[in-house]
């Protein structure tokens, strides 16, 4: 199979020839894998090894161009749309009211351009990769983002200031994604949606609280992405077991990165809960792969794949991006044995 067959039939819960590999890495933390096959970027490990490399977010991912200036912190960190920079600086951390939050500048669709959007998408399917999309954000992890967790947390309890935030902010989240999935013209494939709302063995907010305020925006950007032919792709790392059932519902269909590690994620009854329903990218603990020796990275990279590939819609991959802190021989055992070692 084509590296985009493979993709392709594990995203549609298919079985491929084996599982493709799917990761993302924190800067440098690859810099021994690529020393160690010739490599230079992480598209080059396919063409030396056949490590598929996919990602919702890197190199094969189309995004709008916001076209605006953005300024910068008082010590001259980059600030993003919104006026944030993560942990740094809040966007709409200032916003005090329902009547601040109908007087702030929100971005608008207008201000991006799209207009590279489909040469982008086709040049990346000529390399034989899937096109990615995104992100969206309309959870609990992006109010965390724009108004910082302590903020957040009560947020949360005032109807008033949550009916104006979560209107504004969906309103303006569908517009983009449409406009920018009408720009791909049917050739985006996959959409990146990020909600990280739980601890280890907790959700941050009550699942009353998220299906009251962040389920039904989900559900609106979702039926945006299905409309034009996409699929959602979505990050939640922490205990998430009481509303996988709701994502579900309202359209999730992959996964990432349901680590063992975390409550509830039991991997054995994950298998007989997913079957047919959900596609899964990611699973090799991350623990091991930090603390563990290369034999134990090996075994435990069989064990996700003896458990979840006979069943199809498998990427098989890291339960958190590669990191510094992973011994090169420990990444290099995770490649060898995803590619059938």
């Amino acid at each position: 199979m084509t590296r985009r067959d493979r993709i392709l039939t594990a995203l549609a819960g298919g079985v491929p020839d084996r599982p493709p590999i799917a990761f993302d890495a924190r800067p440098g933390a690859l810099d021994g894998v690529y020393a160690h096959y010739g490599a230079r970027t992480k598209n080059d490990l396919y063409t030396l090894a056949g490590i598929d490399g996919f990602s919702v977010w890197e190199w094969n991912a189309v995004m709008g161009r916001y076209v605006p200036e953005t300024g910068t912190t008082p010590d001259g960190l980059p600030l993003d749309f919104w006026g944030g920079n993560s942990q740094h600086a809040y966007g709409l951390g200032h916003l005090d009211g329902v009547a601040a939050v109908e007087a702030h500048p929100w971005p608008r669709v207008t201000d991006f351009d799209f207009s590279h959007v489909h040469t982008q998408a086709l040049a990346i399917k000529a390399q034989d990769m899937t096109v990615s999309a995104g992100h969206l954000g309309l959870g609990y992890q992006k109010l965390n983002e724009l108004r910082g967790n302590e903020t957040a947390l009560f947020d949360v309890l005032d109807d008033d200031f949550m009916a104006a935030y979560m209107a504004r902010l969906t309103a303006f989240t569908v517009e983009y994604i449409d406009a920018l999935l009408s720009a791909g013209r049917g050739e985006i494939e996959v959409v990146r949606a990020d909600d990280d709302m739980g601890t280890m063995d907790r959700l941050m907010i009550s699942p009353a609280t998220w299906r009251r305020w962040f389920k039904p925006a989900w559900r609106a950007a979702f039926d945006v992405v299905h409309r034009h032919g996409a699929q959602v792709w979505f990050h939640s790392c922490g205990y998430v077991a009481p509303l996988l059932e709701d994502l579900l519902e309202i359209g999730m269909d992959v996964w990432n990165p349901f680590p063992a590690y975390v409550k509830d994620n039991d991997h054995d009854a994950l298998r007989a809960f997913r079957k047919d329903r959900l596609v899964l990218d990611g699973g090799v603990s991350h623990l091991i792969l930090v603390h563990g020796t290369p034999a134990q990275v090996t075994a435990e990279t069989h064990r996700v794949l003896d458990t979840f590939a006979p069943d199809g819609g498998l990427l098989i991959g890291p339960s958190q991006v590669f990191t510094e802190d992973m011994p090169t021989a420990n990444m290099l055992a995770f490649f060898a044995a995803a590619l059938g070692g």
